[in-house]
């Protein structure tokens, strides 16, 4: 008999098997699909977001594309006039060219001086000499069927790569231990609700207006001619220049170079990392191991003090500071997977943490920042909470002494979560950054009862760090440090009675790691 009960219940166990085998297996397989594809998109996008080559090879006949001019200029500027003086005025010159052409009619602006003398020998072409006493004059002419008009000013009107008004900004903590980035306040936030500490009166913080208009204003108010207006407005973003073609000529020079600083872009890769480590790393992330990770990859890991700061690609003239052979990096085929595609540097990392504790990623948003410009990344999660409870009687009507007792619940919001403002500053291939991020976790709620009303603490961990930094295009801005160790004690009960249960304690030893890689991207917005 036992033996029938024991076949029938190995059949049993072996359909479920067999019934949940497809379903399970089909699982695991688009789960390791949507892996693979996510790997390739990644890698995919780092690739397209690399510096492009300086050479660009197209097979083929060679065509010109540069524009030319099809406008058909009059002979007469092509006849031959030889003109001499010595500190005669400009309207001689101009007349005398103006006769050598023809019945050609001279005209000048309003406000063009005449009697300005110069010294003129030339042999050669109308048109030379035209260009010749434009040069030494600073007037400009223009030719319209026989005429010749000459202005001794110009107008041009510039756009500038720039958005209307202005925008204040502050970075850091500010005076009274608040900690605040532009105006959308930080993560961690816990409405009705107030706390302060001994360093509430310490704060380090970067403020400024982000607005070139006035810059704009007193630079060009420098490179104007005594002559020369300029107006600038902030509703269209232009700058209207009135002034000699000289001085007009160096103000558009300048607002070029502005326009192609303003409008370079940089995309910042973000990673939070989590890492629960092991018991064997009770003393923080083994650093050492992480270096040595990386070797046999395309990158190498810069630390001062033995302390990481960057990732870096390591380039062919980079001497590897090391004597015995190392493995190659944990987890990689020597910086490459088998489709030949690099790995990321980030990849590698989350590969040797994973040798220390278990890694997890919290989140790894993207954000494109203008040059100058502040840019924010905020992923948050609120939660609602009882803040407090007011209760009130009022006393009821009749001859009994009856009352209404009526209850007023105030509810508050707690926001976690990530908060970061980055601003870049781009210098040919390096990246200042000046970063502020808030990171702050939910505990969980407490609730708390007195006087018959039950309120709800909240329970809010929150790490904040302010820095500027300098790295390369490319390179991976390591920040770590930010440890969190928590150890609870538990006692269980069996039946009221304590010597049926048992007592046990749990240590948890977190740090956290953020990854910051900053990207240059190929021309202008």
């Amino acid at each position: 008999m036992l033996k029938k009960w024991i076949t029938l219940l190995l059949s049993t166990l072996l359909f479920l098997a067999a019934c949940h085998a497809p379903t399970y297996n089909q699982a695991q397989a688009n789960v390791a699909d949507v892996k693979i594809k996510a790997a390739a998109a990644r890698v995919k996008s780092d690739n397209d977001a690399k510096t492009r080559s300086a050479l660009l090879v197209k097979p083929g006949m060679y065509v010109d594309t540069t524009p030319i001019n099809i406008a058909k200029q009059p002979a007469w500027l092509k006849n031959h006039i030889i003109i001499r003086g010595d500190q005669l005025p400009f309207s001689y010159y101009s007349r005398t060219i103006a006769s050598g052409a023809g019945k050609v009619l001279t005209k000048y602006q309003v406000g063009l001086d005449p009697a300005v003398a110069i010294t003129v020998n030339y042999s050669g072409s109308i048109k030379g000499a035209l260009d010749l006493i434009a040069t030494k004059t600073g007037y400009v002419y223009s030719v319209y069927g026989r005429q010749i008009y000459w202005q001794a000013f110009v107008t041009r009107t510039f756009d500038v790569a720039f958005m209307p008004g202005g925008s204040d900004y502050m970075m850091g903590r500010a005076s009274g231990g608040g900690s605040s980035s532009g105006n959308n306040g930080a993560s961690g936030n816990v409405s009705n609700y107030v706390s302060s500490d001994y360093s509430s009166s310490e704060y380090s913080n970067l403020s400024g207006k982000l607005s070139i208009w006035d810059d704009i204003q007193s630079t060009i108010k420098e490179l104007l001619s005594p002559d020369g207006k300029a107006t600038v407005s902030q509703a269209t973003t232009t700058v209207t220049v009135r002034d000699k073609p000289t001085n007009v000529e160096l103000i558009g020079q300048f607002i070029k170079n502005l326009n192609t600083k303003l409008s370079k872009q940089v995309l910042v890769k973000i990673q939070i990392l989590e890492v629960d480590l092991n018991n064997d790393y009770n003393w923080g992330i083994d650093w050492q191991l992480i270096a040595k990770g990386f070797h046999g990859s395309p990158f190498v890991v810069n630390a001062n003090y033995g302390t990481p700061i960057t990732i870096s690609k390591l380039l062919a003239t980079n001497p590897i500071s090391t004597t015995t052979p190392l493995p190659p990096a944990i987890g990689t085929n020597n910086g490459q997977n088998p489709g030949g595609l690099t790995i990321p540097s980030y990849t590698i990392l989350f590969n040797a943490l994973t040798q220390q504790g278990k890694t997890s990623v919290v989140s790894q948003p993207r954000v494109v920042c203008l040059n100058n410009q502040v840019s924010v990344v905020r992923v948050v999660n609120s939660v609602g909470y009882v803040a407090s409870v007011q209760n009130t009687s009022l006393a009821g009507a009749g001859t009994a002494p009856t009352s209404t007792v009526t209850s007023q619940i105030t509810p508050g919001t707690i926001v976690t979560g990530l908060t970061l403002y980055i601003l870049p500053k781009i210098m040919g291939q390096k990246v200042y950054l000046q970063v502020n991020a808030d990171i702050s976790v939910n505990n969980g709620i407490t609730p708390f009862t007195t006087g018959g009303s039950t309120v709800q603490l909240p329970n809010i961990t929150e790490k904040h760090f302010n820095q500027r930094s300098m790295i390369f295009s490319g390179d991976t801005l390591i920040l770590s440090g930010f440890r969190q160790l928590s150890n609870q004690a538990n006692a269980a009960q069996f039946l009221n009675a304590q010597a049926l249960g048992g007592k046990g304690s749990q240590q948890d030893n977190s740090e956290t790691i953020i990854l910051i890689t900053p990207i240059i991207l190929d021309g202008t917005a």
